[in-house]
Parts: C-alpha cells; structure tokens; sequence
C-alpha cells in the first residue's frame, strides 16, 4: 500500500494543469511527475487531455522498470527520461519538462546558457548545461531512457546537481527538478525566463560578462547554510 496516494495523485494533476495553461508548453508537449515513494512516481498519461480526466487516472510507475502499476492510462513517453532524472538523487521529487520558445532555441542551437546576470545565478551557480548529441545507437533503442541518461551524464557530480535545477536537452527541450513538482515548475518557470534574457542580452552585447565574485555572491545567498534571503 502506498501511503498518501490520493495527495500525490492530486498535486501532480494540478501541476500538470498549471504547465498546459501556461505559455511553457505548445499543445501537449508536456509532462510532470511527483514522486511517491523511493520505488514509484507518478506521471501525466500520454496525450491526455487534463480537462477531462480524473487524477485518479495517473499512471503510477515503478522508477526501477518503468512498469505501470497502477493506473489504466498509458504514461506519458517521456515516462523512461524522468525514471533516470529520480534515479540521480533521491531528494528529486518533482520533475517537469516542456519545449517553451526560448529553452528549445537554446537547445535547437545546441548551446548552453551562459550566465550573465543575477537572476540567472540566484538560481544556477554556472552556465545552464545542455546534453551531448545522442549516436544513431542511442536514438534507435530506449530514446527516451538514453535522454535521461545522457542528463545523468552531465551530472556525474552531486555537488554540480545541488548547482542547477535543470538542463537542456540537445535539438529538443529542457527538464527541471525540484523537492516537489510545484517547485519544479517554478525552477521550469524560471528556466525560461533566463533563457530569454540571455538570448536578447547577446543581441544587445556578444561581449558582456558576469563577475564570478557577483555570482557567488546571488547564489549562496539563496542556497547553502549561510544563506540569508527569504523568511526562515
């Protein structure tokens, strides 16, 4: 018996709804997942059209096999990459993914972003990382688990995990992670607006950079255990 289902089940339908009404996602090209437990999450069904389905609909997968376990909708195809975005680190509980305009520019023109102001460092310490291109291989057999391994590559380092939310995924869009799937919605959110500003900064000056001391200063204010900023 898993405990709390029903919850889950709900906040991952009402993140799911917040992600299609939003201008992050074109048509249905999107998904988010929250995780149950250690062994299972839950995702968007395929497809579906969230005004007309129940949360009670939710596939539950297993993160070890991506078998359905509970549920009589097809999962979302992206159902493998997020199985391998869990297996990273167990204090990943929410993912989100979706091609908005400026995350899949970035990713179509297969570059990082660089970080250039201090939005961008209040939430990543460095450049937002994009993935290498899949071989002929990959792509041909498991596509979509290969995507989430080749994020997994990127993050080889858990210190460079707890650095940045979210990734670029080469020719195609981008995932973001957070201790929920609300908050990784919000880190999705917050990819989007960074890509924008980096994309119309470098219109303006191709030469503009960003102190490393400026940086540091944004991100650990936020994050680590001398952070400051907000209400404890």
């Amino acid at each position: 018996m898993i405990k709390n289902l029903n919850k889950f089940k709900k906040i991952c339908h009402k993140i799911n709804l917040q992600l299609s009404k939003s201008n992050l996602q074109f048509q249905t090209f999107g998904n988010v997942s929250q995780r149950i437990d250690s062994k299972h999450f839950i995702i968007k069904p395929s497809g579906a059209n969230l005004d007309k389905i129940s949360c009670k609909n939710y596939p539950i997968v297993r993160i070890t096999n991506n078998k359905v376990v509970q549920g009589n909708l097809k999962p979302s195809s992206d159902t493998p990459t997020h199985s391998e975005i869990y297996k990273m680190d167990e204090n990943i509980n929410g993912i989100t993914h979706a091609h908005s305009k400026y995350v899949a520019i970035w990713s179509q023109s297969q570059k990082k972003i660089p970080i250039l102001g201090t939005t961008h460092a209040d939430y990543w310490k460095n450049d937002i990382p994009i993935t290498k291109k899949l071989t002929k291989k990959e792509i041909t057999n498991n596509y979509e688990k290969n995507i989430g391994i080749s994020i997994a590559r990127v993050f080889t380092k858990k210190s460079k995990l707890k650095e940045s939310p979210g990734v670029l995924v080469v020719n195609h869009g981008g995932f973001c992670w957070g201790k929920s799937a609300e908050e990784s919605f919000l880190n999705f959110q917050r990819l989007e607006f960074i890509a924008e500003l980096g994309y119309k900064t470098l219109i303006i000056n191709k030469q503009t950079k960003m102190s490393k001391s400026l940086v540091r200063k944004h991100f650990y204010r936020k994050h680590g255990s001398k952070a400051y900023y907000g209400q404890k």
